[in-house]
């Protein structure tokens, strides 16, 4: 009990909060449903999956929002991977975020 509510404190009892791992889905579904079936593998979920693991064993990324965790890891995996035809989409998602200053500071 002495650990659960220590986990407890550390998530401030939000115990339903979302993770990044939940906008890592959401926003990779977002980008995939807006491009053509053609185009749509050229992005590894399981790439940036294992990047948000990397992230999470890090205690510098305990800090940052999940939400701009995980938007500026597929920022960052389409610049690596040069596709292009996501980045209208990330742009259109860091505008509709509150996070979108957030997001430009981790890059």
């Amino acid at each position: 009990m002495r650990m659960e509510n220590i986990v407890l404190e550390k998530v401030c009892w939000k115990v339903k909060a979302t993770t990044a791992f939940q906008f890592l889905q959401l926003y990779y579904s977002l980008l995939q449903e807006n491009l053509p079936l053609e185009r749509r593998n050229r992005m590894n979920f399981e790439r940036l999956e294992a990047q948000l693991k990397a992230c999470h064993c890090r205690i510098i990324f305990s800090k940052a929002k999940p939400s701009v965790l995980a938007l500026s890891i597929i920022a960052l995996e389409i610049q690596a991977q040069k596709c292009i035809e996501f980045t209208e989409g990330v742009e259109c998602l860091q505008k509709h975020s509150k996070d979108y200053y957030s997001t430009k500071k981790l890059r």
